[in-house]
């Protein structure tokens, strides 16, 4: 496509035009991720395998209008087991991308990474989220926001290679990265800079995978995301202002980064993906509102989409 996604809206309608996806979604008895997962059926988006504890689950589904009946069901009752199960069925080839329900971030993750039966991939495992903020007129991928605290080297440019894979799949030909740190100077001083520096080397190499698309770094926030900044700085890089990838330097700053966003400003929407296993993965928060939910399953289907050619 030719031109960026602007909104969360855009992204839902480029999901639809692809073909659905199922979502194994794994101690189902959420009644939370029922509910995204079911306006999400309801959409058009996805189907579903719900795999949980069925007890449980009836009541949900009644108290909220949600019939069984429009999905394939596996009763489990233990969530360590159904995270195990789940997983299954996308080592199966019965689903495209998993879920997390009522089960511990930990057990659900213990259960994707486990090398006896999970579905760990050769990329470094990372937490992405895509930022609609009107200030910008398309959507920032962000990372890494929940996984690394320390990045090295070699994870960042694992990291970048999975924001590129998220670019792409939201039809953004020659997505532009751009390694944040607080200037756009090489300082032995701050580590972060020389190995910023060291990226887009390794993307100018071919090290890493850009997938049609370009580095800059080191580079601040501002020449990143501003075309009037890079303008007044003279900044000399590929990046003026128009970055669709932001590569944070820990994280912390990843972390401060999105919440400062969604709660200072209040007209940022996000939707969040993590990569790394052999399928897109939704772990939402229980604290993230609906439509974090809902947008980001819808994320995680337009990137299962484009993995499945």
């Amino acid at each position: 496509m030719s031109e960026k996604i602007k909104n969360l809206d855009e992204l839902e309608q480029l999901a639809l035009s692809r073909p659905k996806q199922t979502v194994a979604l794994a101690a189902a008895n959420s009644e939370e991720a029922l509910l995204a997962v079911e306006y999400a059926r309801q959409k058009g988006i996805l189907d579903a395998h719900l795999v949980g504890d069925l007890d449980l689950m009836k009541p949900i589904c009644e108290k909220n209008g949600i019939d069984l009946g429009n999905y394939q069901v596996t009763d489990v009752k233990d969530p360590k087991e159904a995270a195990t199960a789940a997983v299954a069925l996308i080592r199966e080839g019965k689903a495209h991308l998993l879920m997390k329900g009522l089960v511990e971030t930990s057990d659900f993750l213990r259960a994707v990474l486990s090398s006896a039966t999970g579905i760990r991939g050769t990329d470094r495992m990372c937490a992405l989220v895509v930022l609609e903020c009107r200030a910008v007129d398309k959507l920032l991928i962000l990372g890494d926001v929940g996984v690394n605290i320390a990045p090295t080297l070699e994870e960042k440019a694992s990291i970048l290679k999975s924001c590129f894979s998220v670019a792409r799949a939201m039809g953004i030909e020659h997505p532009k990265a751009a390694v944040l740190c607080a200037n756009e100077h090489i300082k032995d001083s701050m580590p972060c800079t020389v190995d910023a520096g060291k990226l887009a080397e390794m993307a100018r190499s071919g090290e890493i995978d850009c997938m049609g698309g370009t580095v800059d770094g080191p580079i601040s926030m501002d020449i990143a995301v501003n075309e009037h900044a890079a303008r007044i700085k003279k900044y000399p890089g590929n990046i003026q202002g128009d970055a669709d990838i932001l590569l944070v330097p820990d994280l912390e700053a990843g972390n401060i980064l999105v919440k400062g966003l969604m709660y200072l400003s209040g007209d940022v929407r996000v939707a969040g993906v993590a990569m790394g296993a052999k399928v897109p993965l939704i772990q939402t928060s229980r604290g993230d509102d609906h439509d974090t939910k809902y947008y980001s399953i819808v994320l995680s289907s337009l990137v299962s989409q484009y993995q499945n050619g």
